[in-house]
């Protein structure tokens, strides 16, 4: 059986139960506190289905963490055949990791609860990559469009997702 990984930006969350991001040590640079008040005032839902799971996180905390945990550079090394890790520990206890295997890549569901428990799936790498990479830019170009961060600053984000052949594209 064929699976696929999707990750779908659905409604605005409008309720948050987190304090508004600040950063009274200034030890966040300036793009990162933008990202960090974009995820919290523009929250929203995000349903992720990988294989036959489906469940949903939020741009505040998990989204926002995803990204401060060098997601752009983690799609990178996936497609040079590293192995990557990624967490979605506050809304939903689950770890995802990926490993390529060839042409394809092995998603292990990782669900900590009081039993926990561990699914496993196989996705084409291409499919992988790119649905990663397309969630990365739609997320990036609503923070451009709604202000947040600036063009110039998206494109130096997410080039470490992207092959050589097309940074000089997203750079420019």
């Amino acid at each position: 059986m064929v699976y696929n990984s999707n990750f779908k930006l659905a409604e605005r969350n409008l309720e948050n139960y987190a304090l508004p991001p600040d950063d009274p040590l200034g030890e966040l640079s300036d793009f990162e506190l933008r990202l960090r008040r974009f995820c919290y005032e523009c929250d929203r839902r995000v349903v992720v289905e990988i294989g036959e799971i489906q469940f949903t996180v939020f741009f505040d905390p998990d989204i926002c963490m995803l990204l401060e945990d060098r997601f752009p550079e983690q799609i990178g090394e996936l497609e040079q055949g590293k192995s990557i890790r990624i967490d979605f520990a506050e809304s939903y206890h689950i770890t995802v990791i990926l490993t390529p295997i060839g042409d394809q890549v092995e998603w292990q569901l990782r669900k900590f609860t009081y039993q926990p428990n561990q699914q496993e799936y196989e996705l084409e790498k291409s499919q992988v990559l790119g649905e990663l990479r397309r969630f990365l830019v739609e997320v990036m170009e609503l923070a451009v469009n709604l202000g947040y961060v600036s063009l110039e600053d998206k494109g130096k984000f997410i080039a470490p997702a992207f092959p050589e052949s097309v940074k000089s594209v997203i750079v420019a």
